[in-house]
């Protein structure tokens, strides 16, 4: 599901994997949402936006007619299994650059070893990187057993606010100095932890 489509003529792939996993989050947002819009919120040209929805329409998670791009019942299913919900956040000393975007899975902290490979996949995207977090007996911690809540209880009672952990969730926040980058950034560390075997 989480693959890249590599182009027909070999070159540069026609899009990510977090292309895929940002898309169904921005399907999922809007409800319906038209090709072009779908191509600038994810951020892709609007060739690979048509080979992209061709790979999720193979993969019966979208449904596309004259009004619009909209998730089917299995794309829906397929979001709500991961537990997909993504938005701005505010990640203060956290994170190392200005703004901060944030990507929670759920039921993925087993997978989840140092939180470096999920930096770097980030930095790899143009985001400055990524801290990884993840909810173990109602706690936010990073992979390495550091206190979050006890280092900076204000932004670990503000990110268990929005995003609403339970036992086994993580929480990858991008940070880059533009927002865009910064959710790619996030989007590219939680598709490379959903991926991972």
């Amino acid at each position: 599901m989480f693959e890249v489509e590599v182009a027909s003529r070999g070159g540069a792939p026609l899009f990510q994997p977090y292309h895929i996993l940002k898309a169904l989050w921005q399907i999922k947002e809007a409800g319906v949402i038209g090709r072009q819009d779908l191509s600038r919120q994810v951020g892709i040209g609007e060739g690979s936006t048509r080979k992209l929805l061709a790979h999720l329409d193979l993969n019966e998670c979208v449904s596309i007619s004259k009004q619009g791009i909209r998730l089917t019942a299995f794309g829906t299913e397929t979001v709500e299994s991961i537990g997909l919900l993504a938005a701005e956040a505010d990640a203060g000393a956290l994170t190392v650059a200005e703004k901060d975007f944030c990507v929670k899975l759920s039921m993925i902290s087993e997978k989840i070893r140092h939180g470096v490979e999920q930096r770097d996949e980030a930095i790899k995207v143009g985001a400055k990187g990524a801290t990884t977090i993840i909810f173990l007996r109602d706690e936010l911690r990073l992979p390495d057993g550091f206190d979050v809540e006890g280092a900076e209880p204000e932004i670990a009672t503000a990110l268990k606010d929005k995003f609403k952990p339970i036992e086994g969730d993580a929480l990858f926040i991008g940070t880059a100095e533009s927002l865009d980058k910064a959710a790619d950034g996030a989007f590219a560390a939680a598709v490379w932890t959903l991926n991972r075997k």
